[in-house]
């Protein structure tokens, strides 16, 4: 989730609002956050479409909305990852691929430092070592720029906002009839 300094410049008196509902009956923020999954899942859904390679389309296949007061996507911590080159059958149970562990290398790129995949700086006597590897399994580098997920979430951050106050007057309408 954003800083929620961020959150409130881009929506002024959010924080407030939530301050404030939380006072209400929690019938009010139960109702809040199924509006809200409703606006994270169409950010998912748009990210899943936007996908474009098969690594892409197996880790946004990971991401979740999830219940909170404001739209919250998270990815899975559990969903398995398929490696064509060491499948997880063939791995321990703690060494198995998940989605979330490659989340951020299919969603801003490797390969940072340069092609190729030179030896480690230093080997120490246990095995160990530091240094290595640059992720070239990943499409190239793009900083914070992204490739599915951020540009998908900029893209629609307008319709985000939109959808988000329906949602609250929605329920706001709906909570006043009840009262």
């Amino acid at each position: 989730m954003a800083n929620p300094k961020d959150v409130e410049r881009q929506i002024p008196g959010l924080n407030q609002f939530l301050r404030d509902a939380r006072k209400l009956e929690p019938q009010f923020n139960k109702e809040l956050r199924k509006g809200s999954v409703e606006v994270a899942q169409h950010v998912v859904e748009r990210a899943q479409a936007n996908a474009s390679t098969p690594a892409e389309r197996l880790v946004a296949k990971g991401l979740q909305a999830r219940p909170d007061r404001i739209p919250k996507i998270k990815v899975s911590s559990s969903r398995g990852y398929a490696s064509k080159s060491r499948p997880n059958r063939s791995r321990t149970a703690d060494a198995k691929a998940k989605v979330i562990d490659v989340f951020f290398g299919t969603e801003f790129g490797g390969g940072k430092y340069g092609a190729g995949n030179p030896k480690p700086r230093k080997s120490y006597r246990d095995g160990s070592t530091v240094g290595g590897g640059y992720t070239t399994q990943f499409r190239p580098h793009r900083g914070t720029r992204g490739y599915f997920f951020y540009p998908t979430v900029r893209d629609e951050g307008e319709n985000i906002e939109r959808l988000y106050a329906e949602a609250v007057e929605r329920v706001l309408k709906d909570f006043g009839r009840k009262r």
